[in-house]
């Protein structure tokens, strides 16, 4: 029988913390797990719609922005692509996405809102729901947990288990009757929804788009060299809250040599940043990147250290 909110969150022995509107910031700022559902209230199935209620406008939208979409290896229409999102949709059911976050619920769900449809970053796992036509009517449900990924797996299994035999056999892929916006369960299965090129290429495969121009100290342009990916030294609190982000000395080649403000596009946001390489006459100090705090808080959490590479004339922070 459909499964209630609380019920997902009970088959991993917790409880949610507490529920905020789509685009809501999430309170929870350590790791945990999270659910994206038709109601604010998690003991309430009467929200589930009989009718998937994906948008048109969006399909189309999502075709003008990937120009490389295929359905089953051809280029379809708004209304086969519609159509074919609209055959995951689990008309009894009012949870629509199970996800996890290894380090920062808040920063994880922020991800997840800021990702445009079309894209892969920062989070684009569950792109079928920037597809619905009610997204800003959803809720999010989190709670915290020392083990996500265990209670992420937990969750899709007790969701699974309950779907009713004649809701997963109408499905696109019976085989799998999972919540509608999630693509795999367990790792690396799939859905079968012949569905490609919905997102970017892959990091590597090509440039980041939308290229802005970024300037050194005098307004002349930064080339920044190609090289393979580096890393941050390990962001502090301290880092946080004075909105910075430190790179030891194999990283900083990728900047340039003076202070200069640099176009950085960090986990998906495209930010123009002050940078100060930290030389000086006596000793060389770690490159810092001055990042808004409230962006850099919103995105990268304590303890993490970011992958860097160099794209078309901008710094990439992963």
């Amino acid at each position: 029988m459909p499964s209630t909110v609380s019920e997902i969150f009970s088959a991993a022995g917790l409880r949610p913390a507490g529920s905020q509107p789509w685009g809501t910031p999430i309170p929870e700022s350590g790791p945990g797990v999270y659910v994206v559902a038709l109601t604010a209230d998690p003991s309430d199935v009467t929200a589930a719609l009989a009718e998937a209620p994906v948008d048109p406008v969006r399909t189309q939208e999502l075709l003008d922005i990937r120009p490389e979409l295929r359905l089953d290896g051809m280029r379809p229409d708004a209304r086969l692509l519609t159509e074919r999102l609209a055959a995951f949709w689990l008309p009894d059911e009012v949870v629509l996405y199970i996800g996890l976050a290894g380090t920062s619920v808040r920063n994880r769900v922020g991800a997840y809102y800021r990702s445009p449809l079309g894209a892969r970053r920062p989070h684009s796992r569950g792109w079928f729901l920037k597809t619905l036509v009610n997204l800003d009517s959803l809720s999010v449900h989190h709670a915290p947990c020392a083990d996500p990924a265990q209670a992420e797996h937990a969750m899709l299994e007790a969701f699974s288990a309950g779907v009713a035999p004649a809701t997963g056999a109408r499905l696109h892929d019976p085989e799998m009757p999972i919540p509608f916006a999630n693509l795999e369960w367990p790792r690396a299965r799939r859905k079968e929804h012949g569905i490609t090129g919905a997102r970017g290429a892959r990091p590597g495969a090509s440039t980041v788009p939308s290229p802005t121009h970024g300037g050194g100290a005098n307004g002349t342009a930064v080339t920044l060299p190609p090289a393979s990916p580096r890393h941050t030294q390990r962001v502090t609190a301290a880092d946080l809250h004075d909105g910075r982000i430190r790179f030891p000395r194999a990283a900083k080649a990728l900047f340039p040599p003076e202070r200069a403000f640099v176009d950085v596009v960090l986990r998906g946001s495209h930010l123009q940043c002050l940078w100060d390489p930290g030389t000086g006459p006596t000793k060389e100090r770690s490159g810092v990147l001055n990042v808004p705090r409230d962006v850099l808080d919103s995105l990268v959490s304590v303890d993490e250290v970011l992958v860097v590479s160099g794209q078309a004339q901008r710094v990439v922070l992963d």
